[in-house]
Parts: C-alpha cells; structure tokens; sequence
C-alpha cells in the first residue's frame, strides 16, 4: 500500500513562491520554488528580513500594505505587485496573496507568489504603446458605471483627465456637442446590448469650434457574457476639412465656370446675329434708276448709299470688337481662376505649421504687393501697425491681408479708402481692414460667417474670402464680417506669439520673413494662400453625426445611416 506524501513535499512541487513570515516580516518557511524562481537557498533565507529583497521604489507600498494586515488582520483588496531580487541581480515581478494566522491556522503570515514577469512585461509594453498613441483607447463596464481604462491622449482630444473620468465615468458625454449628444447615447446602449458601433461626432460647444471624432468599439465577451466595452476615438477633423475643401473648391468653380461660359455663349450667339444680319442686307445699287440723262442724280444716290454703308459696317465693327473684348475678358477670368485653382491645390496638399512672425512686415508686403496689383485704380492705404507685435500664424498671412486689399480696391466706387489696423490684446492679435466700398454681398460673406454647407443654392461667388478664412483657420484663427452703409471691416484673428497654442518648439519657432516666396500669375495675393478647409465646426452632410458600419473596426469609407 502506498504512503501519502508529505504536505512539504506537496508544496515543493508548486509552482508558486510558498512562504511563512512572522509579524517583523523575516521568513519563517519557503518552499522549493523559492530557488527555481530567486536561485536563492530557501533555507538560507530563513530567518532573514523578506523585504530586504523587494525592489526600493516598491518596497514601501508592500511594506504598508503589511503592516495594515498585521494592524486590523483584514487582507488587502487586491494582490500585491512588486519586483523581487534574484541570486543573479536581477528582478522578477510577483503578484503575492497574504493569508494571516486566523485564515490558516499557522504561526505566522503565508505568502502565495506567483511569478508574473512577462504578464507585466507586456502590460507595460501595452500601457507605453497606448501612451504614446494620439488615438484615445478605452474600456468601460457593460452599464457604463466604471472606468476600467483609458490612456493619456483623452485629455488632448476631450479636454478631460483620466483621473477625472475615472472619477466619473460618463463625464467624457460633457465634451460631445449638443446635437450630436443623443445619438452617442444611442451607440452607448447598442453597445450594452452587445452590438458593435462606428460613429462619427463632434466635440465641443454649440457656438464655437469643434473637433470631429471616429469612435469604432465592440462588446467584450467571455464565455458569451459581456464583461466590458472597448473602443478607440480617433481624431478625424482633418478629413472633414479636407471633404470640406473640395466641397467648397468644386461649388466655385462649377459656379465661375458656368457663369462665365454663359456669358461666352450670348457673345457668340450675339456676334452670329450681327454678321448675319450684315450680310443678309440687299444691296441699293440693285434698285437704282436707269441712267439717261440723270447722271448726276444718280452720283449722289450712289454716294448716299456708300455712306450708309459705310455706317452700317463701322457699326457692325464696333459691336465685334466690344464682343471680342467681353470673350478676352471672360478669358482672362478663366485663366486667372484656373491660375488660382493651381495655387490652392498646392497649398492643400502641404501641411506647412503656424510659424511666430512679425506682423508688421506681412501688412507692408500686403500692401506693396495688392496695390501693385491694382495699379490702374487708384487707393489711399493707411496702415497703423505696432512694430513689435508678433503672431503665431500661418506664414501666408499676408496673402490673405493682400486679398482684403484687393477685394476693396476692386470694388470701390472710384478712389479706393482703405484702413488697415492691427492690434494685440493677451492672447490675440486682430487685423482689421476697413474700406468705403459697397457691401459686402450676404452671400458672399454668410456661407463663411455662419458655416453653412454650400450647395447649388447656397454658395459665394469667389473664393477668395473662403482663402481668407482658411488662412485664418489654419492659424488657430477666425475670421468676421462687419458690413454696412459705409463700408466694410474684415477682421483677421489669430494667436498672440506668446499665446500656448500646444504646437511643439519647432513650430514655434520665429523664422525671419522671406521676401521670395513664388507667386502664382494672375491672382499673386490669395492663390498661395494656405487652404485647409471649412473649420470643424462645419457640419456633416447630414448636419451632426456620422454613423459608419457597425464593426470592431474603424471603416471610413461606408455609412448605414
């Protein structure tokens, strides 16, 4: 009949680091495992203080979670974590279970330590991973009720700290804006339900700027019951302006096209109508009278009819060169649009960051450069400019300055007044551009203003106000309309230089201004100007939130709503 073994060699065979200690903390037992795990003698360590070996930026979080137990008797609420020293220097992690006297029955506390090196390896591997990632990573309880993680990037895309969200786990629903808030608590149900979600919302208030976000997530499953929901929030505000751009690049030019084809078309249609007419009148000599002896009569009939003739074709003459000149005005509309077209391509395809300048050297090149341009009409342009303010601003800003300019001359009944200002308040700097044109057209200024969506029935007549204001945008900026009966002031904001903006030191750099940028021919002040769109605060197409196909992942390309 076999014997049963012993319980010491039963606990030899563990896996686990099996330990006793008494009340000062010095081990009183250790199992084998103590040298497959340390390479420690276990009975070389009996009787030696057991947190001498716990690594010093653990050893007093371990220490007062002992002296607690031995304190009140009650265990902690969860295992300990720490690092422990091996016979060869270096370190292992274990999670340790303390078990005190009254639970088993021994003299002293026993230790369970399970070796978990490589789970926290690749814990902390997975935690720098999510650190460093833009995206925000999270994982909720089914109910929502519990914040079971998040990384740090929460903070930059919804202005909340984990702590904070910790603390309260629905808060991040503050941060969504308005609109879009019922169909977020939508997708969080469908989630509790078990369905997978992809939804595209905004961040941020009702009446200001606002970020847009792709949220893809899914239920967490073990052994068919939901245990948590994850997901991931991207920050996705470039592609709306960028969707935004094209948007508006397409409804311009179908627009100045269209108009300016039209008006090529009457031209030809109207110079067909005249030669026709020309050459369909009869001709007099065909209806003069016999000779005889009337020569004289008829030398002054033939002579009245040279001369209506003579009329009839320096008519027919003027009228083709004013029809000739319309063609080659509309021409040179054209090119000037599709000159400027070019320009903004190249500027939406760059991704040049704000820089600090001084502004003062913007407005005079502005300046120099629109009046140049307009050099035929004439402009009284005076600019009032501290020497010393600074902006952190795209560097083209003088293009968009230069446009202003232009647009006022342009449109000036007669000598153009043109009143530039800027000024510097604690986090901004303005320039405003006041002139003694007509005003503004709402269409032209309210799709900017007010961000609506343009379509057929909504749109401007250029685009340079829309590059005005991307400019600004892209800047961190905006732009505003004061139009009335005297005139027009467009003003330009921007970031103060000084004003943290949380670009990096780089980009914060104050570079000197160039003086020989390339231009582009027939539209040199807004055709370099930069373009990055529609601000996020303009809507979806469908005017708030974007569902996209419900999948663990994020797929862009597809909408079921």
């Amino acid at each position: 009949m076999s014997r049963s073994p012993e319980p010491e060699t039963l606990v030899d065979l563990a896996q686990d680091k099996i330990a006793v200690i008494d009340e000062s903390g010095r081990f009183r037992y250790l199992n084998a495992a103590a040298h497959r795990l340390l390479g420690f003698d276990p009975d070389a360590l009996v009787g030696t203080d057991a947190f001498d070996l716990v690594h010093p930026d653990d050893v007093e979080r371990v220490r007062s979670a002992f002296d607690a137990l031995v304190a009140d008797g009650t265990r902690p609420d969860s295992p300990l974590e720490y690092r422990y020293a091996t016979a060869d220097g270096d370190w292992v992690w274990f999670r340790t279970h303390v078990f005190p006297p009254a639970e088993t029955g021994l003299d002293g506390y026993a230790l369970s330590s399970r070796d978990v090196t490589l789970e926290v390896e690749s814990r902390r591997r997975l935690e720098t991973i999510a650190s460093t990632s833009p995206d925000v990573l999270w994982m909720f309880t089914p109910d929502w009720s519990e914040l079971l993680f998040v990384n740090g990037a929460v903070e930059s895309v919804y202005g909340i700290t984990p702590d904070a969200l910790e603390r309260r786990p629905q808060r991040f629903l503050d941060a969504v804006h308005p609109d879009d808030r019922p169909a977020v608590e939508r997708a969080m149900e469908r989630l509790s339900a078990g369905e997978s979600t992809n939804l595209d919302y905004r961040l941020g208030p009702d009446d200001g700027p606002t970020t847009w976000v792709r949220v893809p997530a899914r239920p967490v499953r073990e052994d068919g019951e939901i245990v948590a929901l994850t997901g991931f929030a991207r920050d996705v505000t470039e592609e709306y302006r960028r969707e935004r751009q094209l948007t508006v690049m397409d409804n311009l030019l179908r627009h100045t096209i269209r108009n300016d084809m039209n008006i090529v078309d009457g031209t030809a249609e109207r110079i067909a109508e005249r030669v026709e007419e020309a050459v369909d009148t009869p001709a007099t000599e065909a209806d003069a009278p016999d000779l005889g002896g009337a020569g004289i009569g008829v030398a002054n009939a033939d002579s009245a009819d040279v001369d209506s003739v003579d009329i009839d074709v320096a008519k027919l003459a003027d009228d083709l060169i004013d029809h000739a000149e319309t063609v080659r005005r509309v021409a040179d509309d054209l090119l000037s649009t599709a000159e400027k077209q070019r320009g903004v391509i190249d500027l939406l395809r760059g991704h040049e960051p704000p820089q600090s300048l001084r502004v003062a050297p913007l407005v005079e090149r502005a300046v120099a450069d629109a009046v140049g341009d307009a050099s035929e009409a004439p402009a009284d342009v005076s600019v009032s400019c501290p020497d010393d303010v600074r902006a952190f601003t795209h560097p083209e800003l003088d293009y968009a300055i230069a446009e202003l300019v232009e647009n006022a001359i342009e449109h000036a009944e007669g000598a153009a007044t043109i009143e530039i200002e800027v000024t510097a308040s604690a986090d901004r700097v303005e320039i405003a551009v006041r002139d003694d044109a007509p005003p503004i057209p709402a269409g032209e200024r309210e799709p900017i203003a007010d961000r609506w969506e343009m379509d057929d029935l909504r749109h401007t007549g250029g685009m340079g106000l829309w590059l005005v204001y991307w400019i600004a945008d892209r800047s961190g900026g905006d732009l505003a309309f004061d139009a009335g009966a005297d005139g027009n002031e467009v003003t330009i904001s921007v970031p103060d230089a000084d004003c943290d903006r949380g670009f990096t030191p780089a980009e914060r750099a104050a570079p000197t201004v160039s003086d020989d940028r390339p231009t582009v021919a027939g539209s040199e002040a807004v055709s370099e100007s930069d373009a990055d769109g529609e601000a996020a605060a303009a809507s979806a197409p469908d005017g708030g939130v974007e569902e996209i196909d419900a999948s663990p992942g994020p797929s862009p390309g597809s909408t079921d709503s």
